[in-house]
């Protein structure tokens, strides 16, 4: 396979010669049916697993399309992302790519809480591209300084959050707002039939490729399942690391005290870990996050909210400290790693309640948990048999110590 794959799908051959630089030396399947119907000037949903290339999806026809064009009368494409991580990741991925193809595009980030001055004095040097986050980009159009009159492209990027109650009045202001004739992309790992509705109102005729059925959740990830109290889970990740010492691996809880809690003992365990949330300074973020990406930290604590959308490559393991009532979370999460092709393993730990749900999860999206048993920091894998009897014993033990305390449930 060679850059011809995209150029057979209709890209301008400078945008291929820079995808094959960046090393995309074969368009993913979701690529192959998204970028001839964007470049056919198609709205449409893209809904596929997280780790199948939706980014390039969009900015490769994105570019193709926009380059040599005037952007003297407002950006001639906007990206909308839930996160700020998010945002600053997708403009860093675009603008390499136009740089590599020698464009002369210019893109630019709007964040809530940077300096608006700031970000109006940018917008008047005229960028292609406006990469944001509902509220800022909304209020740099309430006040005039951003003008959607010239917009070719519009994205949301997780759509599914982005039509979230959070977020939902900014995004359709500036929907309401967006020329008719512009290009809506909705992409995400999952785009529910409520967010299909929201997002209809303003998309007309929209392309659905729902691409769900790629596989990597069941082909390129391995689920693991161990059975661990709630109280001693955080304590359960030093075995783990003994078992398994994993190059990088994400570390997920619902919370943020959780989330806090979790990496301030694994730093106590002598584990090289920090935690990211979503009320965290900014910089200490962006710290956590490089020193996770160079491999100085091989351990990152985060909420599903931190973690929205980061695009780390070589992770090689992902542990939920609990199993999200939501498939979708599930998905957002094991979706960090097997990322470009590689392998990679999603381990929850969970109890009998939590083994339920996961059980839920892996039947809906057509994946299997495999049970799995600590011994001598040692991985073993009993049959199934034999793990829920030990899961059983552990219960009941688990509830005749409660009751001897006086505790309930």
């Amino acid at each position: 396979m060679s850059m011809n794959d995209f150029l057979s799908l209709g890209l301008e051959s400078s945008v291929c010669e820079a995808l094959s630089k960046l090393g995309y030396s074969t368009p993913t399947h979701p690529q192959k049916l998204a970028i001839p119907e964007i470049l056919a000037g198609k709205n449409i949903f893209l809904q596929s697993e997280t780790g199948t290339g939706k980014t390039i999806a969009y900015a490769a026809p994105i570019l193709t399309k926009i380059a040599g064009k005037s952007a003297s009368a407002g950006p001639l494409a906007i990206i909308l992302t839930p996160t700020q991580e998010l945002a600053v990741q997708v403009e860093r991925k675009i603008d390499e790519l136009a740089q590599l193809s020698g464009k002369p595009i210019s893109i630019f980030t709007l964040l809530g809480g940077s300096p608006i001055s700031r970000q109006e004095a940018a917008l008047k040097k005229k960028p292609h591209i406006v990469v944001g986050t509902p509220g800022r980009t909304a209020d740099l159009v309430t006040m005039r300084a951003l003008s959607l009159k010239n917009l070719a492209f519009f994205v949301l990027d997780e759509a599914d959050r982005l039509f979230s109650q959070e977020y939902r009045d900014e995004v359709e202001t500036l929907l309401a707002r967006a020329p008719e004739e512009s290009i809506k992309i909705l992409a995400s790992a999952t785009i529910d039939k409520k967010t299909r509705a929201a997002a209809r109102e303003f998309i007309k005729h929209p392309v659905s490729l729902d691409l769900l059925e790629e596989g990597v959740l069941s082909a390129d990830i391995e689920h693991w399942a161990f059975y661990v109290e709630h109280r001693k889970r955080i304590d359960f990740l030093r075995k783990l690391e003994t078992a398994l010492r994993p190059s990088r691996c994400l570390v997920f809880a619902s919370s943020s005290e959780r989330v806090i809690k979790a990496g301030e003992r694994m730093q106590e365990m002598g584990l090289p870990a920090a935690y990211l949330i979503s009320r965290q300074d900014k910089e200490e973020k962006r710290v956590a996050i490089e020193r996770f990406t160079a491999g100085s930290l091989r351990y990152l604590v985060t909420t599903d909210l931190g973690a929205r959308g980061l695009d780390i490559p070589n992770i090689s393991h992902i542990i939920s400290l609990d199993v999200p009532e939501d498939a979708s979370i599930y998905i957002h999460r094991a979706g960090r790693t097997a990322r470009a092709g590689k392998k990679g393993v999603s381990i929850i730990l969970a109890d009998q309640i939590d083994l339920s749900k996961a059980s839920r999860i892996a039947v809906m999206r057509g994946f299997v948990f495999r049970t799995k048993m600590l011994e001598n920091a040692q991985v073993l894998e009993p049959t199934t048999e034999e793990f829920f009897a030990f899961v059983e014993e552990a219960e009941k033990e688990r509830q005749e110590y409660r009751k001897n305390r006086g505790l309930k449930g």
